[in-house]
């Protein structure tokens, strides 16, 4: 519950420095998405895939069609059964600039780019580890933006992580809301 609260409070400060420094190009959209992503975790066998949530914030910039998009995910990645499971969490909080590219009509595809940070934990019990550590990495993604009202769209994308250790890549589905 702690990391939650640091990570809503670095959240809002972002979005509050995002729309501070482009005053220019305020808040353009609100989503959330979730899916699926597949980790890539150093030295564990038996990998397999998880469900991953998250939530973003578009702010337009002087140049039609790019965005500021701060964001914040999480996933929880077990494998093993009773004291012998491990267990992996990933907040990630970071930003991306998101290019729409433009197209005549409700369907918009997109391609962004940025950095975050992964404030990451492994546990196991039979061991008693419990450990957490915060590495940086790369993101880049691509989707589309399918406008179902004036105001609310669905979004699909896929995104990969270049994490140290904790390489990821995920496919999600989700909302976003026009401001």
């Amino acid at each position: 519950m702690k990391k939650f609260a640091v990570l809503a409070v670095v959240f809002s400060a972002v979005a509050l420095f995002v729309s501070s420094a482009f005053a220019v190009g305020p808040l353009r959209s609100v989503g959330v998405e979730a899916g699926y992503v597949s980790p890539d975790l150093s030295n564990i066998q038996g990998e397999s895939g998880t469900w991953v949530a998250g939530a973003y914030l578009d702010f337009g910039l002087p140049v039609i069609n790019l965005y500021i998009n701060p964001f914040v995910d999480y996933y929880n990645w077990s494998n093993g059964t009773g004291s012998e499971q491990i267990n992996f969490h990933d907040w990630t909080i970071g930003a991306n600039l998101k290019w729409a590219i433009p197209t005549a009509g409700p369907v918009s595809p997109f391609i962004a780019a940025g950095a975050s940070a992964h404030l990451l934990n492994v546990s196991q019990d039979a061991l008693s580890i419990d450990q957490g550590d915060t590495k940086y990495g790369f993101q880049a993604g691509a989707g589309v933006k399918v406008g179902v009202t004036k105001s609310a769209s669905i979004i699909g994308s896929g995104w990969y992580h270049v994490v140290q250790d904790a390489n990821n890549w995920s496919m999600r589905a989700g909302l976003a809301w026009s401001i």
